[in-house]
């Protein structure tokens, strides 16, 4: 997979802590950027994924196969 550029701003104690990590775990300032980021968008998948179990969870208690439309009905 090829890494594209991406410029972005930041306020100067967040690039400080950045730099810090970086140095920390001897990796780039990138490396340490893409990090955080991927793990903030999975965890933001894995909070929707959770909203949506529950809103499922709770139209299934209110499901009645009698009143439900056919395949045919909401298709057709």
């Amino acid at each position: 997979m090829k890494k594209e550029r991406l410029t972005v701003v930041l306020d100067p104690e967040i690039r400080k802590m950045i730099k810090i990590k970086a140095a920390e775990r001897d990796v780039t300032i990138s490396e340490v950027v893409e990090e955080y980021l991927r793990s903030m968008m999975e965890k933001e998948e894995l909070e929707e994924d959770i909203a949506l179990t529950e809103f499922a969870e709770e139209r299934e208690k209110t499901f009645s196969e009698k009143e439900s439309l056919t395949h045919d009905e909401v298709w057709g």
